[in-house]
């Protein structure tokens, strides 16, 4: 018995290994010969299907929409499958994708305001999804979406401090567009919960810069794009620590501070004890 199942996980990786290769005929032909040796195994019977189906697709080169199509239908049709032969389709249409999108239009491209490098992250191909994204915020800087799914590859890449600079980005950008479940990171995640306790009003996304700062978990940062007025008391408080922090003079402190406590109390003493904020800046002099 422990042969037989090694002989079928042999097979199904060289289907996944045809099909990664772009040889879908002979992956069919393979996945449906397995099939027909073993009749009683319903995820080989799913598996033919499955690789017939991406056989007999018509997937030009140039349309991203078609691929776009084929990689959700594939879904679908791949949930009674063999882990080993889903992921090679899987990965074969987010390439694909991708690679269609890179032709009709450039590099990280999106469809649908979904970047195409969100396709290759679903797909598990991290390395080449990080690419895409990062592609995708030179494109388009105030992106939220490819700045979240961009710290989520960088997060899996455990590369953690590049990932929770782009989860600020995101935050910082276009935080009502940002769902928090989405966020990998769980300290990141987790900022929510101070809100509260600092008296921060308004929806909580638009404080998890500043709170992520006053936490040590998120960079503080002038280089994101915020465009417009920001969102309100939460963009301003940041943008007033970041003042704080380029500030010359005792005069131009004394009133950022002032600001920032009138329009965040709670958050205004919170960093004087984390010693985010001096206690009692000293004239420089300049003043």
């Amino acid at each position: 018995m422990t042969d037989l199942l090694d002989s079928i996980a042999a097979d199904r990786g060289r289907i996944a290994d045809l099909v990664a290769d772009g040889r879908l005929d002979q992956a069919a032909y393979r996945s449906r010969h397995l099939a027909d040796r073993n009749t009683a195994d319903p995820r080989a019977q799913a598996d033919a299907a499955l690789v017939e189906w991406l056989r007999d697709t018509d997937l030009p080169r140039d349309r991203p929409a078609a691929w776009h199509d084929a990689f959700r239908e594939g879904n679908l049709r791949a949930k009674d499958g063999s882990p080993t032969v889903v992921a090679a389709v899987r990965r074969y249409l987010a390439r694909g994708l991708v690679k269609a999108s890179d032709t009709a239009g450039g590099r990280g491209g999106f469809l649908d305001a979904e970047p195409v490098g969100a396709y290759l992250l679903e797909a598990g191909l991290v390395d080449e999804a990080a690419a895409s994204l990062f592609a995708s915020l030179a494109r388009s800087p105030t992106s939220g979406r490819a700045a979240l799914l961009l710290g989520n590859a960088l997060h899996r890449l455990e590369r953690v401090e590049e990932a929770r600079d782009a989860y600020r980005r995101a935050l910082r950008t276009a935080p009502f567009e940002i769902l928090l479940a989405e966020i990998e990171d769980e300290e990141v995640r987790g900022l929510a919960d101070l809100a509260d306790e600092l008296g921060l009003e308004g929806d909580v996304r638009g404080w998890l810069p500043v709170i992520g700062y006053l936490e040590d978990v998120l960079p503080l940062s002038a280089l994101d794009p915020v465009p417009g007025a920001g969102f309100g008391d939460a963009t301003r408080a940041y943008d007033l620590l970041i003042a704080h922090k380029g500030a010359r003079s005792h005069g131009e402190r004394t009133a950022i501070r002032r600001d920032l406590k009138s329009v965040a109390p709670g958050l205004f003493d919170a960093l004087l004890v984390a010693r985010k904020l001096d206690a009692a800046p000293p004239p420089s002099g300049n003043a």
